[in-house]
């Protein structure tokens, strides 16, 4: 027989899920982050890489310095499509590994690129056809192979395209053909009636994926606040280092291109769009009307600072004006994080302690 202590306690439980249930609507959540950032993520991601694969495939078929410029702008435009949606880790891309081979990073060791230089040393034919590259290691297979190839030690003699630059030139174009049938695939994954969106448009008990609404919204919040925990802790933390001179910004993703910061500005500007259109700020609103906007504040001010920084990493990290910036943007990012993950998980009735790099 419970006590009347007990009975209070799951009394008040029971009140506290039901009111966090009446507050968050679980499903309007689930269909606005699906229409309105993660299919436009993945449909803008199939669109650019197909575009990337058009324009290496021109840089052999004619090599110059214009057509090498126009692969590198056709790759920026990629890595921008996939920074924006790289924060989502679950659904068609966990598939098959897709995000391994899209983005195999962090890479601290640097084995891709002992992977991608041993493969030119040998010109092994194997990773010059997409369909045989799709089996090799991960770290052959996508954007930072690819970065490697454009933009690393001997990218200079793709403008020529004879001997030794033309396997490289064939290496990049099946990369960037394997990568564009991914982004292909994990897009038609999203769309309506495929099998993971009927999964996770309509959780119930035989559901494998997902058993309640609730879930979803969790996998979304996961997703949101590993976003920005990545940007923090694992690009921006230790490219920094303790100090300058423990300076590390080869940890960080797309250094050799440039587009280190970019990476990480479009990473917040995609959980940004996850939080603003996907439904996360109307809880917020719901539980402190107005926080919402400090919130969104934070991410904006963020995104403006790492967009607002035009040298190479390499250089920014050992410059003492831009590391102080840089630090004070990771305290107003924890602070941004903290403020909305209280608030997402008080209006929406979640608990959390775990981030999307768990995988449970």
């Amino acid at each position: 027989m419970l006590t009347p202590r007990a009975a209070l306690t799951i009394a008040l439980l029971c009140l506290g899920a039901s009111a966090a249930h009446a507050e968050a609507d679980h499903a309007g959540i689930a269909r606005a982050a699906l229409e309105q950032y993660i299919r436009p993520g993945y449909t803008d991601l199939a669109e650019s890489a197909e575009a990337l694969s058009q324009s290496v495939g021109a840089l052999c078929e004619q090599p110059s310095a214009t057509a090498l410029k126009g692969a590198q702008t056709a790759f920026a435009a990629t890595v921008a499509a996939w920074s924006k949606i790289e924060p989502i880790r679950f659904g068609p891309v966990a598939e098959a590994d897709r995000y391994e081979r899209i983005f195999y990073w962090p890479d601290p060791k640097g084995l891709g690129g002992r992977q991608v230089h041993e493969a030119l040393a040998k010109q092994d034919q194997g990773v010059t056809d997409s369909k045989a590259l799709a089996g090799k290691s991960v770290a052959l297979q996508g954007l930072p192979a690819l970065e490697d190839l454009l933009y690393g030690d001997g990218a200079e003699a793709l403008v020529k395209g004879a001997g030794p630059a033309a396997f490289r030139c064939r290496f990049a174009a099946s990369i960037a053909a394997n990568v564009a049938a991914m982004t292909k695939e994990i897009e038609q994954g999203w769309q309506k009636g495929a099998p993971y969106t009927k999964a996770y448009l309509e959780p119930g008990p035989a559901n494998a994926a997902y058993h309640t609404p609730k879930e979803v919204t969790l996998e979304l919040f996961k997703t949101f606040n590993t976003g920005i925990e990545t940007v923090r802790d694992q690009k921006i933390a230790k490219a920094l280092g303790a100090k300058p001179e423990e300076a590390r910004p080869q940890l960080t993703p797309f250094w050799r291109s440039g587009l280190s910061f970019a990476n990480m500005a479009d990473n917040l500007a995609g959980v940004r769009d996850l939080f603003a259109k996907g439904g996360f700020a109307g809880v917020v609103h719901d539980d402190s009307a107005g926080v919402e906007d400090s919130i969104l504040f934070d991410l904006d001010h963020a995104i403006e600072v790492l967009r607002g920084i035009d040298q190479p990493i390499a250089q920014a990290v050992r410059n003492e004006d831009l590391r102080a910036r840089l630090e004070a943007l990771r305290v107003s990012l924890k602070s941004a994080a903290t403020t909305a993950g209280d608030a997402i998980a008080r209006g929406a009735g979640l608990t959390f302690g775990f981030n999307a790099l768990d995988r449970d």
